[in-house]
């Protein structure tokens, strides 16, 4: 597997048994101020060929339309290169029909684009719905740490790769608090960047004993901590897909954004932008998943 440092695969995916290892491909900065990453430039992009013509690819698949993947294993010798070759330009890298064309139907392209690839060069036969490997043991360990919170437990997944998708600490303070009055309990997940905000959505409930801030380092405890759950609320980020990738219901606010609808379990909530999906709205919601 390659994917940029961003993407967290490494830690994602080593439940994983049919992954042998984690190429990162870090061509672009994985957060605001920390500079180039090691893959960019003309420098960058040898050192990467290099790694990849040492490896002695046979085959790679691209689960996208950026040309630079397509040329990068031109570049590194790979024989057989197949991608989703949108255009000409993505195909002059390319080897490897049939390509296929941009999804144009509701909700997000992402899933059904890497689905329909998977089809045509038959992997599987049709939708497959996504799930992650989470090693028992892990799963033990977050589930007795959270024990101690009452039920039903909701993740609320606070993180955001975008500013524009983010509800905001104001209203995830809000459905905390309603969602304590309710006799919930409550965890607040995110990744370390989250964990300033997580404090102060605690700080505005009234019953904080109720709320659990698991702001992880690690995505895979993310993963283990919501199968402790019994739902999920939340941002359009990654742990609102891990939710369901784990067995767990999820309700997605997308204001601006397309739904995800690869999965049966994943509900939505759709606004013209994050602050016209008001409170309300979403507990009427958490009802029908029994909170």
């Amino acid at each position: 597997m390659m994917a940029r440092p961003s993407c967290r695969a490494g830690d994602l995916l080593a439940g994983e048994a049919s992954i042998d290892d984690v190429i990162e491909y870090d061509y672009r900065p994985t957060r605001p101020g920390s500079g180039p990453g090691r893959h960019r430039g003309v420098r960058g992009l040898a050192q990467i060929v290099r790694e990849l013509r040492r490896r002695r690819f046979d085959r790679v698949y691209v689960f996208s339309s950026r040309v630079r993947y397509g040329l990068l294993a031109w570049l590194a010798g790979i024989p057989y290169r197949a991608g989703f070759g949108f255009s000409r330009v993505e195909r002059l890298a390319l080897n490897a029909a049939p390509y296929i064309r941009p999804y144009a139907g509701e909700g997000n392209w992402v899933y059904a684009e890497a689905t329909e690839f998977a089809r045509v060069h038959g992997f599987v036969a049709g939708p497959v719905v996504p799930q992650i490997a989470v090693p028992d043991d892990l799963v033990a360990e977050l589930a007795r740490e959270l024990q101690r919170l009452p039920r039903p437990l909701v993740a609320v997944a606070i993180g955001t790769s975008q500013p524009r998708k983010n509800w905001g600490v104001e209203n995830f303070a809000r459905l905390a608090q309603a969602l304590a009055e309710r006799g919930a309990g409550v965890v607040l997940l995110g990744g370390p960047a989250e964990a300033a905000s997580a404090q102060r959505i605690r700080a505005g409930v009234d019953r904080a004993q109720s709320i659990s801030i698991r702001c992880e380092s690690s995505v895979l405890k993310t993963a283990a901590a919501l199968k402790a759950c019994d739902v999920c609320v939340g941002n359009d980020t990654g742990a609102l897909n891990l939710a369901p990738a784990v067995g767990v219901p999820a309700l997605g606010l997308f204001g601006g954004t397309k739904p995800l609808r690869h999965d049966a379990r994943m509900g939505a909530i759709e606004g013209e932008t994050m602050n016209t999906i008001a409170v309300d709205d979403v507990l009427a919601r958490l009802a029908t998943f029994g909170v």
